[in-house]
């Protein structure tokens, strides 16, 4: 199964619809990984290899603030019918931490002056300022913003930053060893060309929110190889060290359905997306070209990390081979 991944990931390198990735596969208890490609194409090829740190974008939601959350909840610090404004007192609505990690609190998906924002303090600030666009529990709307207040929960009530709660909790007891917040140059491959930088983004978060808050955000900052992300799958497949069975039990059972803004059917749990309405599978996908998912009944997991966004987004193909290597196993 590892070598027809391999095959079909290999064709989209070839055909030039992304530049390269990571892969790891769980199944029957053994972890398989691989690579292909390249980690940058501009200003000249560089081949990627097991070792490249990849930014995995909006996986940091499932990989370390659902986890991070959960942990909290484990350790009776937070409850999911907790008020975000019980602990963040500057935020003005009634949204439950439960809201947030379900994205249906009412909050639009990116803040509403995003272009406007330049500073730390003026997205904070924004943040607690967002007003509802729909009623709480009504629908799913997908919000980087709410993924932010989780962040800031975590921080407070750790009393410490995100990157430093997540050593602790699930890098260091995982032996994850080139996951971090804020890797070096050297460590990453290269995402997208951006304008206002007159270069490529590397050595630092693709996305400018969390750039804006310094690579330390709840919806997006994390950096990680498939190998790393192969012990946290692990983990939650097999063990308890990061997560309680009653937390991951909660997460694969929890089936909520509900319109998106725009009335098409959406399927999600605690932090997680679904593809349908079973009660063992769960997945995520992160903006730079990444995808996890995770089957509980068949004690499967597969990760692929890329950088399909590079050298720009619009020329991002990976969606087509993800499915394709879906339609291996279901």
């Amino acid at each position: 199964m590892i070598n027809k991944i391999k095959e079909i990931l290999n064709e989209g390198v070839i055909k030039g619809d992304f530049p390269g990735g990571q892969f790891c596969l769980i199944e029957d208890g053994k972890v398989s990984c691989d690579y292909v490609g390249y980690k940058v194409l501009y200003p000249e090829k560089i081949a990627t290899n097991e070792k490249v740190v990849y930014d995995v974008a909006s996986l940091s939601k499932v990989v370390s603030t659902t986890t991070l959350i959960f942990n909290l909840i484990d350790n009776n610090k937070l409850t999911l019918d907790t008020k975000v404004k019980d602990i963040l007192p500057k935020y003005k609505h009634e949204t439950k931490v439960e809201e947030l990690l379900l994205h249906t609190s009412g909050l639009r998906p990116i803040i509403a002056n995003n272009d406007k924002v330049k500073t730390k303090e003026d997205l904070i600030n924004q943040i607690y300022n967002e007003e509802l666009i729909y009623e709480p529990y009504t629908k799913i709307a997908y919000s980087d913003t709410g993924f932010m207040l989780l962040g800031f929960i975590i921080e407070k009530l750790n009393n410490m930053s995100i990157d430093k709660v997540a050593e602790k909790i699930f890098i260091k007891p995982l032996n994850m060893e080139q996951t971090t917040y804020n890797p070096t140059e050297k460590q990453t491959a290269t995402t997208e060309y951006d304008k206002t930088l007159n270069d490529y983004v590397n050595g630092f978060v693709h996305d400018e929110r969390s750039r804006l808050l310094k690579g330390l955000s709840g919806h997006a900052g994390l950096f990680s190889t498939a190998q790393d992300l192969s012990k946290f799958m692990y983990s939650f497949l097999y063990d308890e060290k990061v997560m309680s069975n009653k937390s991951k039990n909660l997460i694969y059972e929890t089936i909520y359905n509900k319109p998106s803004l725009n009335n098409n059917e959406l399927i999600r749990t605690y932090g997680f997306e679904k593809f349908d309405k079973n009660n063992y599978f769960i997945t995520h996908t992160g903006f730079t070209g990444c995808n996890m998912w995770i089957d509980n009944k068949n004690k499967r997991a597969f990760v692929l990390l890329t950088n399909a966004v590079h050298p720009k987004r619009e020329e991002n193909k990976i969606f087509g081979y993800r499915k394709a290597i879906y339609n291996l196993f279901y």
